[in-house]
């Protein structure tokens, strides 16, 4: 508001002293502005542009405080004496309520008036007087009969959006908690008075207007104007023009309004209304709220024209001003929409890679509201495309959603004619179109999972987990991603993990509860699972699996994990691209085990994909030979990472690989001891994991339990864990013949042929004969498959593309 103005109505208060002095001569008022201090006893709402706790935004205190001083001007320009508890904001002028109670009694003033404002829920508004007393039984029937006047005067305010219609009118004893007995300020009163809520300050549009000065001085005037009529019969000479000015189209999106309210338009910031005669100038400020007051004026008939930035001008002839009351004009404006349309973004817009998401919609955002009929009708994209067109940003974007996934590392070129048009119709100058190339997948896929489908010795205590080239939308997972017994019960989870890696890759896993041993359970992955880009599985996944009891030998086990005197640490020097710290290290652990009282806990944390770590005992635990077989049961992650046994003897180390941590969850894993010399002695020196340099591999914990060493080959285990088998696979690509190399394997053995949505194409069995083995393919498309070869307790993988 212009400074100028202000000095223009200094004339008007004096009129008001000299003609209505005598109105509320010997009347004295005690006015209460609430709270004080910008303290924990007050109440901050932060709305753009303050912060929580900058004193220059809304603080309750502040706010009654202006009330209270504007009231106590009125009031004293009219004659009446007027004592107030504070007349600034610190946290020493926060009196006590009984204090302030007790001098309100001590000074036998006519009335008491605490002024306040509420706060709920953040979506009402209403007006609340509580009077002292009980509902309709006051204990000084001056308190509820003012609470009546102030309450309709308050409701009268149009520039304000009321969720109830009626004010509440409420005995405080009623009004509060039973063990209450009322409310502070109010119990120990002798006196009429009351306590005025007058709006809701945490309902957002209130807070913006709860912001401007002028709005909260009509309030003031408000509890003016009851004590004229109340005490003196009077009225006020003067009359008000008050209103807000808003947009007629465009509604507010950034934060709640009561739906279908004069809230929901969008306020206009830096208006200029002007009133005629007199010249008089109010500018709107930059709070949101749009308000804005001409004060003091002689009764009459005004003319009121409206200008902002960017819209039409708005004139209303013959405002009537009439004594002691407000006219209120309610101004929707219009945006000055004689420019051309134009475009003033659009997406997508490619990525560092040069590349958008094939999940993308077309976009494109203007500076006026779109047509929607021109829109339709102007725009095209090649390669032609099924879709649904969407407008958002109140018509201001309008959008193109494929109906599925667009092709794969293809250029799109997309045309938006001149002819598209705004709602003040209007077109552009110029035909508009952009291109772009997609990326090169389009769905969700599933790089790896445990069970896998068909495994018939999964462990009772197992996890689930599975792994995606996308992060997973965390959206109704439970049911996407479902796991039933073989009636279709539904198997509970806990230790659900999502995401749990950084990067574009995704992760879901969980821990199974109740699985029993014997029993065959079904996992399904429903095609609507989606990533964060928008991508789908597309298909449904289905693997069915089968629980197993603990396998065990009678073989003698060298390390238990049990021995708290045993310690172990990261070789630093042996080790390569670990974070040296807390995230290597090996430590005994009882909450996930299978036998005994601990299991083994190993971290490890890798700063490269080239990585290993290496961990050492403090002592020597057993020796092994050559042609020995170890055993050993280890929780795995799916990492893909390589776990090895190390040997030493005379200070030279030696590497037998024991697994892949191709698993999630318990599996017994063998190997035979790759070790130089017969009937030598090697002493055990320790762990070893290699990552395997996928998105899975950095960083993460693996569970070790009981270590056997046997003479014997453990006999019910899978014939691929005797050593690391490496498959061969040729021609690749293959057309209908497909001939697997396998050193040492001997018989029939059962494979499966998977696509890379982890759908089974093809099962059966293949005779290998001196470890060959030959496969006619029963598979229909092009693209990469992986074959996979069926051990009890493990399988061995391998990719080809048929062409």
């Amino acid at each position: 508001m212009k400074r100028h103005w202000i000095i223009l109505l200094l004339p008007f208060l004096l009129i008001i002293s000299q003609a209505k002095g005598q109105n509320l001569e010997g009347i004295k008022i005690y006015v209460n502005p609430g709270h004080g201090g910008f303290d924990s006893n007050d109440r901050n709402v932060p709305v753009p542009p303050f912060a929580l706790g900058d004193t220059a935004g809304f603080w309750e205190s502040k706010s009654n405080l202006v009330k209270g001083l504007h009231l106590r001007s009125l009031l004293e320009a009219a004659g009446a004496e007027v004592i107030m508890s504070r007349t600034q904001n610190r946290s020493e002028d926060d009196r006590p309520l009984s204090a302030i109670a007790e001098e309100a009694n001590a000074n036998q003033v006519d009335f008491m008036i605490s002024i306040h404002s509420n706060a709920f829920n953040s979506v009402t508004n209403y007006v609340l007087q509580l009077f002292h007393g009980w509902d309709n039984d006051p204990i000084l029937p001056q308190s509820m009969d003012l609470a009546i006047l102030f309450g309709q005067n308050l409701i009268s305010n149009q520039t304000s959006s009321w969720t109830h219609s009626n004010p509440i009118i409420r005995g405080d004893k009623s009004f509060a908690p039973p063990d209450w007995n009322g409310y502070g300020v109010l119990r120990p009163l002798t006196v009429p008075g009351l306590i005025s809520e007058g709006s809701f300050h945490d309902y957002i549009p209130e807070t913006y207007r709860l912001l401007n000065r002028e709005y909260k001085h009509l309030e003031a005037w408000h509890f003016y104007k009851a004590f004229l009529e109340f005490y003196a019969g009077g009225s006020d000479p003067k009359g008000k023009i008050a209103g807000f000015v808003k947009d007629n189209y465009r509604k507010v999106t950034e934060y709640y309004t009561t739906a279908n309210s004069k809230d929901q338009w969008l306020p206009v910031n830096r208006a200029k209304i002007t009133l005629q005669p007199g010249d008089l100038e109010y500018r709107t400020d930059s709070l949101n709220n749009g308000f804005f007051l001409f004060d003091n004026l002689e009764p009459g008939i005004y003319e009121l024209t409206v200008e902002a930035e960017k819209y039409e001008p708005y004139t209303i002839d013959s405002v009537v001003v009439d004594a002691n009351e407000v006219n209120y004009q309610l101004c929707y404006i219009e945006q000055d929409r004689s420019d051309p349309m134009q475009v003033l973004d659009y997406g997508p817009k490619p990525g560092p890679d040069g590349r958008v998401s094939a999940a993308s919609a077309i976009e494109f955002h203007f500076n006026f509201e779109v047509d929607h009929e021109s829109f339709e009708a102007t725009f095209s994209i090649e390669p032609s495309t099924k879709g649904t067109f969407s407008f958002e940003n109140q018509d201001r974007t309008a959008k193109f959603i494929p109906d599925a996934p667009l092709d794969t590392s293809t250029v799109y070129q997309v045309t938006l004619l001149k002819n598209v048009k705004h709602i003040g119709n209007l077109e552009m100058e110029d035909d508009f179109s952009f291109s772009f190339l997609t990326a090169a997948k389009n769905r969700l896929t599933v790089l790896n999972m445990y069970p896998r489908n068909g495994m018939e010795n999964v462990y009772e205590n197992t996890q689930i987990r599975l792994h995606f080239d996308g992060r997973l939308k965390n959206t109704e997972l439970s049911n996407l991603i479902r796991l039933e017994d073989d009636l279709g019960n539904p198997v509970a989870r806990t230790n659900v993990e999502l995401n749990a890696f950084p990067g574009e890759s995704g992760t879901y896993a969980f821990s199974p509860e109740g699985l029993a041993a014997g029993q065959t359970y079904k996992l399904t992955v429903d095609a609507n699972l989606e990533d964060e880009e928008g991508l789908f599985l597309s298909e449904n996944l289905e693997i069915t699996f089968s629980v197993s009891e603990v396998e065990t030998w009678s073989v003698p086990v060298v390390l238990d994990f049990e021995e708290s005197a045993l310690s172990w640490t990261a070789d630093t020097l042996a080790s390569e691209n670990i974070i040296v710290g807390a995230g290597n290290r090996i430590l005994r652990y009882s909450s996930n085990k299978l036998f005994g009282s601990y299991s083994y806990r190993l971290f490890y944390d890798f700063s490269g994909k080239q990585a290993n770590l290496v961990v050492r005992p403090n002592q020597t635990l057993f020796t092994a030979k050559k042609g020995q077989f170890a055993g050993m049961y280890v929780w795995g992650n799916l990492s893909e990472n390589k776990l090895v046994l190390l040997f030493e003897k005379q200070e030279v180390e030696y590497e037998t690989f024991l697994c892949d941590i191709d698993f999630a969850g318990w599996q017994f894993k063998t190997t035979e001891l790759n070790l130089p010399e017969e009937n030598e002695e090697y002493r055990f020196s320790g762990f070893k994991i290699i990552s395997a340099g996928t998105a899975f591999s950095n960083s993460g914990v693996i569970f070790l339990d009981n270590l056997l060493i046997s003479d014997s080959l453990f006999t019910s285990s899978s014939i691929f864990e005797k050593k690391n088998q490496e498959m061969k696979i040729y021609p690749n690509p293959a057309k209908n013949l497909l001939t697997i190399e396998l050193l040492e394997i001997q018989g029939e053995i059962p494979f499966q042929i998977i696509d890379l949505t982890g759908k089974i194409i093809q099962t059966g069995n293949i005779e290998f004969i001196s470890g060959n083995a030959q496969v006619e393919l029963n598979v229909d498309k092009n693209g990469l498959y992986i074959i996979s070869l069926l051990g009890k307790t493990n399988q061995i993988n391998g990719v080809f593309i048929k062409e």
